[in-house]
């Protein structure tokens, strides 16, 4: 489940400023045999990143799709400074028919760039190109080891997700899609952590050495022991042995800094080869060890009782599982990206225990004495945007005017135009102040909405000048009916938005 990952944290190499487009980053370094030279196995470095998309400046193309250009350049130098490897494109997101859709978009990138040997610095830089002042710019170092003469490993990479599938995509091996996690950074909502590394030149093991032991466990400082009880271990007896992957349950490992290690020994136990990876985590609520013996009965019964918190005493008894459902969807346009696909998973695969806490959670968070009373005034919001937006049987919430009225509040002006000539019926919000999502203040914002058609139900948003919502820089060939989509200077629509 995606949630509040790498848009918790401000990254340390991202390029600082008030528009700064948002991604995390992270590389590993693998191994590939030579297709001529027998024995020899050449390095590659892989390069992931996932962009937040509420960071992004869109707008519409010829289809009126809406959809966000980013430009990539990747460099990769050597300790001199010559550039061994360099990568330019344009990533274009996955067109969404509506606004409501893009907080949906998983924006994640898989580059693979064979190198050489030798202390290497990786720089990305990933520019919005509807916004070309939208940068950000992810500077890294790392040393990529020669081939060594007995069996080593490669980078550790963590996974979002890992599944068995065949089809052809950047993300694909060994007949399993491994989605990478792009930071090293697991929140209370993030319990489990999966990985995957490569095992090279097991064959180069004497026999008398075999069978190797294979250890990977968390530690609180790198060369410490075991945390806790976390740890797994694997008897390796074929040499053919080339990749791993596994997981933690990592549901009840406290706040913290910690060490992923996988450390290789032979049948003395002596170490071979090891690695290791730094990662942190952030739990405000680790379940009891009581609560992950449950879970592991569990397994067996197919019934799962958690104990962390009783819910039958709190506002959400009274609520059935289709309103369980119901409040969720409320809840889009108050959440950060990361809790909407977590939301979004809910909607696919209803778990109402889980779906229950995350509500509970929600409001806690924002009145932790009384959540009760925060989820009483979101609702006077809810009800208030269904009297106001509610069209053809829909609830207001689920309209785009709903859904904007939930995230911004009420606009401080209303301008409707229904029956202008030359124009389609619209309506304009005016605030003279507004908090985007990220925090940051706007003076006089203002967002358009319209009507596809003269026949269409309702209003949908055709721009904005709030960050990371519709930026339609070519609104008029879309509101105005005339052949070339040209001004109408006496619109209001042109009074009130000109040029923003």
């Amino acid at each position: 489940m995606l949630r509040r990952s790498f848009f918790t944290l401000l990254l340390i190499f991202a390029v600082s400023g008030a528009y700064a487009l948002e991604a995390a980053f992270s590389h590993a370094v693998y191994y590939l045999t030579d297709p001529i030279y027998e024995g020899k196995i050449n390095p590659y470095i892989e390069a992931y990143w996932q962009v937040n998309p509420a960071k992004l400046h869109y707008n519409t193309n010829a289809d009126k799709k809406i959809i966000a250009r980013i430009k990539t350049e990747v460099t990769i130098t050597n300790d001199t400074g010559h550039v061994v490897k360099s990568d330019l494109y344009i990533y274009e997101t996955k067109p969404s028919d509506n606004v409501s859709q893009l907080q949906y978009l998983n924006i994640i990138e898989l580059k693979r760039y064979f190198v050489a040997p030798g202390k290497l610095k990786l720089r990305v830089k990933l520019t919005d190109l509807n916004d070309t002042g939208n940068v950000t710019v992810y500077n890294d170092s790392f040393v990529v080891k020669p081939q060594s003469n007995g069996p080593f490993y490669g980078g550790i990479e963590l996974l979002d997700t890992s599944y068995a599938s065949d089809i052809r995509t950047p993300f694909r091996k060994h007949g399993k899609q491994n989605i990478p996690l792009c930071e090293s950074f697991f929140d209370t909502y993030r319990d489990k952590l999966n990985y995957y590394t490569e095992l090279y030149q097991v064959e180069k093991v004497s026999n008398t050495d075999m069978p190797l032991v294979q250890s990977v466990f968390i530690s609180k400082k790198q060369g410490e022991g075991v945390y806790g009880s976390l740890m797994k271990i694997d008897t390796i007896v074929n040499k053919e042995s080339t990749y791993f992957s596994g997981s933690f349950d990592i549901s009840n490992l406290p706040s913290g800094n910690y060490y992923l290690n996988i450390s290789l020994g032979n049948k003395l136990h002596q170490t071979v080869t090891s690695t290791s990876l730094f990662f942190q985590r952030m739990n405000t609520k680790p379940v009891t060890k009581e609560v992950i013996a449950q879970r592991a009965a569990a397994i067996d019964t197919s019934l799962e009782v958690v104990n962390v918190l009783d819910l039958n005493k709190t506002f959400l008894k009274k609520y059935d599982l289709p309103q369980i459902t119901a409040i969720l969807k409320m809840l889009l346009p108050v959440s950060d990206v990361t809790s909407a696909r977590a939301i979004e998973g809910f909607l696919k695969k209803p778990e109402e225990l889980y779906m229950r806490y995350f509500i509970y959670n929600y409001f806690l968070a924002i009145d932790k004495d009384r959540p009760e009373h925060a989820w009483k005034e979101f609702s006077g919001r809810v009800k208030e945007a269904n009297r106001l937006y509610t069209a053809h049987g829909k609830p207001g919430y689920e309209t785009e005017r709903g859904f904007m009225y939930l995230r911004y509040g009420a606009p401080s002006e209303v301008i409707t135009s229904v029956n202008e000539s030359g124009a389609l019926p619209y309506e304009i919000w005016q605030y003279n102040n507004l908090k985007e999502m990220g925090g940051k203040d706007i003076a006089n914002a203002v967002i358009l909405y319209y009507k596809t058609s003269q026949s269409d139900i309702d209003y949908r948003v055709l721009h904005t000048n709030i960050g990371g919502e519709l930026h339609n820089s070519g609104w008029r060939t879309f509101l105005y009916t005339n052949a070339d989509g040209g001004n109408n200077m006496n619109s209001r629509a042109e009074q009130y938005i000109g040029t923003k």
